[in-house]
């Protein structure tokens, strides 16, 4: 839990501290031009809300388990490696936002933190470590919802190529509307 904290106070605090610290550094004025409206707002604020996704549906997984193995620590740590990432890939994206490859970059991470959340949860399903409370069908149901941060995630490699709006309109946008889908078609399977 304390990654989760770490993770999602880091790029509010660069926000905050890169403006004292250029002030310090260049002078009283520097503060005028440097303020928080002036930076990319919104990928801080959407990377802060699919972290918060990533470390409801990490929370769901890891205290419905019984026991672990070895795989499965493997599994959590390259969670949590890219978990220490991710805020250093958000809060490069104020001074690389008009670079494609830092926001292909982004993405990825994001992408791959999904992937790892997918692969421990079917890990810990298919090697019995699930305790009974989290049903086949909640397995099923929460399998889609983690689903849809990689592939908006991997949607968004490809927008980053496009333009920093349309990147951004998809980090936005896209995650709620493929939970949306995701879920209807686990409703629509009887899940």
């Amino acid at each position: 839990m304390l990654l989760f904290a770490i993770s999602m106070t880091t790029p509010i605090l660069g926000l905050v501290v890169f403006d004292v610290e250029t002030e310090i550094v260049e002078g009283d004025k520097v503060i005028d031009s440097q303020l928080i409206w002036d930076k990319p707002f919104l990928p801080y604020v959407a990377g802060f809300v699919i972290l918060v996704i990533h470390w409801f549906k990490f929370v769901e997984v890891h205290h419905s388990m019984k026991n672990i193995d070895f795989n499965q620590i493997l599994i959590t740590f390259g969670f949590f490696f890219l978990l220490c990432l991710y805020p250093y890939f958000e809060m490069n994206i104020e001074f690389t936002s008009d670079q494609p490859h830092s926001r292909a970059i982004f993405s990825m991470v994001w992408g791959l933190l999904g992937m790892f959340s997918f692969w421990k949860l079917h890990h810990a399903k298919h090697n019995g470590m699930l305790k009974d409370e989290l049903t086949n069908e909640r397995v099923k149901v929460l399998s889609n919802e983690i689903l849809a941060d990689p592939v908006v995630a991997f949607i968004c490699v490809g927008l980053s190529y496009i333009s920093f709006t349309a990147w951004l309109i998809g980090m936005i946008a896209l995650v709620p509307i493929a939970n949306y889908i995701l879920t209807r078609i686990s409703i629509k399977a009887g899940f």
